[in-house]
């Protein structure tokens, strides 16, 4: 099995879309309309449709925002609602621009985690998974879905191959699992046995912690769709918008980032267990550290100064990575970011960025994005 699967990667067949700038923009083949493509239909909607006055968060133009984290001991249980409801819509927003079935369920070209239909299912099975072990509720919804969709796969195992050998249910399935979810969560909201406030020990917890990790997946899917070819998305109208920069050419300039230096000083780490608001384990506690003097840049790292490493030929000088950094360039052949794109020869050193769902002129002044290995 690994070596069909390494000679069906060196075929190209597992190649990041964003180092083709034609497959990027225009594609092979645009998939054909079904009924999952772009505009969804009002069927799609599973909670609040995103429509002002309608959904928290969505503006008097359209676009849906986040709401702020509520605060677990004066919020009511309407303030926990709307943050659902806006958690729930912003999912499926995010989603909604994906161009059909077929898109759904394609999985990424590094194969390292599952396709989107799992992430569709999965922020809604945690709910009900984590709502049961916290004596929430008695019952599931759908054992087989709560099975297939209740854990996701290691990413930190950068060359297992072989995650996503299983067929999924169908995505109409997937779709109508989730608006009986919607429907459970906000009656535990609106009904449940709970009460304020909510601390880290009590049942209600589950609700709270239910959002966060939605939230988490809001910026998995969306790396995972910048991943996917562009021609296979559309930016939903609902989309909160890109930042002016990104389209009026103003991010072309450079930046001078000097290095400051910043004096030794104790950190004090962790937040109490009273904290009045949702927080993962290893946030609390207390541990001081003694921190010594060192420089940093004024700045995050720009695309602009990043672009210079790649054209002095960083990603083959071996004395610049660690070995496990080394070892995932030459598996990967990576020569520049993912999700940079290239705009002509290689050795032109000319490129774009692809956001999930556009791709732009390289913004120089942005920060570059770039995974653990690129940025030691």
């Amino acid at each position: 099995r690994l070596v069909t699967m390494a000679a069906t990667i060196d075929s190209g067949l597992f190649r990041n879309p964003n180092r083709d700038l034609f497959v990027n923009l225009a594609g092979t083949k645009r998939p054909a309309e079904d009924d999952y493509s772009y505009p969804k239909q009002d069927w799609w909607w599973t909670g609040k449709p995103p429509v002002h006055g309608v959904c928290p968060g969505v503006d008097k133009d359209g676009h849906i925002t986040s709401l702020p984290l509520p605060n677990c001991a004066t919020s009511s249980r309407q303030d926990i609602l709307d943050y659902f409801d806006n958690t729930w819509t912003l999912t499926e927003v995010l989603l909604s621009g994906l161009q059909g079935r077929e898109v759904f369920v394609r999985t990424p070209w590094h194969q390292l985690r599952h396709p989107l239909i799992f992430y569709y299912g999965h922020v809604a099975c945690l709910y009900i998974n984590k709502f049961r072990v916290a004596g929430l509720l008695k019952e599931g919804v759908n054992d087989y879905m709560e099975q297939i969709m209740e854990t996701g796969v290691d990413e930190m195992s950068w060359d297992d191959l072989s995650k996503n050998e299983m067929v999924w249910p169908d995505l109409r399935e997937v779709t109508e699992y989730r608006r009986t979810v919607y429907g459970i969560v906000k009656d535990v909201i609106l009904n449940g046995a709970w009460e304020f406030p909510i601390k880290i020990d009590d049942p209600a917890w589950a609700i709270v912690m239910g959002f966060e990790h939605e939230r988490i997946h809001l910026e998995t899917s969306s790396v995972l769709m910048r991943e996917l070819p562009a021609h296979l998305l559309t930016r939903p109208a609902q989309f909160p918008r890109y930042h002016p920069s990104a389209e009026d050419g103003s991010s072309s300039r450079t930046v001078t980032n000097e290095m400051l230096d910043v004096p030794a000083t104790t950190v004090q780490l962790g937040k109490p267990r009273d904290f009045p608001s949702f927080g993962w384990d290893n946030e609390y506690g207390s541990r001081t550290v003694e921190v010594q003097g060192f420089k940093a840049s004024k700045f995050l790292i720009t695309n602009g100064e990043f672009l210079e490493f790649v054209k002095a030929g960083g990603y083959v000088n071996r004395s610049y990575w660690t070995e496990a950094g080394w070892q995932w360039r030459t598996f990967r052949n990576v020569l520049f970011p993912t999700f940079w794109v290239p705009d002509g020869p290689v050795g032109l050193h000319q490129y774009r960025l692809r956001l999930i769902y556009d791709v732009v002129e390289l913004p120089l002044s942005w920060p570059v994005d770039c995974n653990v290995h690129e940025a030691k």
